[in-house]
């Protein structure tokens, strides 16, 4: 059935002290890089969060958001005022020099409980601005992947590929996001592996991941802790156990609700194709075609 809410993987790790009575926790610190990456075996989208941010580009590029997992789109928005943006660049390099400081207040063992505040503060204005280019759908105007073998973001003044006259277009490089054009703001859509507020990873809602998650650190600690074999349970068992969770985890989440069904239904059941979706955001995709005689 189709899997709506996330849980902390506390949950998950509070299940394995219980069920199998660990004495010690020097084991939890791997548990969450083993609980994410049963989550990228598992591979469903309903596991991962939706997510938006403002990226300014210089010299056609900017790295890569440190918690992106999969890009949904790419877009421009030429209707944010000069202002805005200037605004959003003053306060991102404020953040750098917050970080900068607090790094080194670390690094002196000093306090830095204020600037921590400050920077809160800021993030959560960012995050207010951010969303002014997000506001209305229709100004936003996305951008094609580039097909180019010489793409506009790596010429240099000596070798410009003079054919390269087109729409604007990004390109994925070496973790950098890579553009057309020189200088500018792009909105980026993407997913995340969401997280609590300790930054543990957050998990689906359902049994079948539960029991999924507890078979893949059962089978990690059993090449840390041979004893654990004792208990009967060896390593050949705790993998069939996880394949076989890992598999039911997976359908229970790609198992559509009954609007997901119509929705489906709706993008399939068509007469003409629909081309131009990706212009348009994938806006009304799903909208059931109808015939005027």
């Amino acid at each position: 059935m189709a899997i709506y809410r996330t849980e902390s993987s506390k949950i998950i790790i509070r299940k394995v002290f219980r069920d199998l009575r660990l004495q010690h926790s020097n084991w939890i610190d791997d548990a969450i890089e083993w609980i994410g990456e049963a989550l990228e075996h598992i591979g469903s989208s309903t596991q991962l969060a939706n997510k938006t941010c403002v990226l300014s580009m210089k010299d056609h590029r900017h790295l890569l958001p440190a918690d992106l997992y999969y890009i949904n789109q790419v877009a421009v928005n030429s209707e944010v005022t000069a202002r805005t943006e200037q605004e959003l660049d003053s306060l991102v390099e404020r953040v750098k020099q917050l970080n900068e400081t607090i790094q080194q207040a670390q690094e002196e063992g000093m306090s830095y409980e204020n600037t921590v505040v400050t920077l809160q503060e800021i993030n959560s204005r960012i995050a207010g601005i951010s969303q002014v280019f997000f506001e209305n759908e229709a100004s936003l105007t996305p951008l094609q992947y580039g097909a180019s073998t010489f793409h506009d973001s790596i010429h240099c003044e000596d070798c410009v590929n003079i054919n390269a006259k087109h729409e604007h277009t990004y390109i994925i490089d070496d973790g950098y996001i890579k553009t057309s054009f020189d200088t500018g703001k792009i909105c980026l859509s993407y997913k995340v592996f969401p997280t609590d507020g300790d930054n543990f990873p957050l998990v689906p809602a359902d049994v079948s991941f539960k029991e999924a998650m507890f078979w893949y650190i059962y089978k990690k600690l059993l090449l840390s802790y041979p004893t654990l074999v004792n208990n009967g349970i060896d390593y050949g068992y705790a993998e069939q156990q996880w394949k076989y969770y890992c598999t039911q985890a997976r359908n229970a989440a790609n198992y559509p609700d009954i609007d997901r069904y119509e929705s489906f239904m709706n993008q399939w059941v068509r007469m003409i194709p629909t081309l131009n979706k990706h212009d348009l955001g994938f806006e009304q995709l799903n909208a059931r075609e109808e015939y005027r005689g």
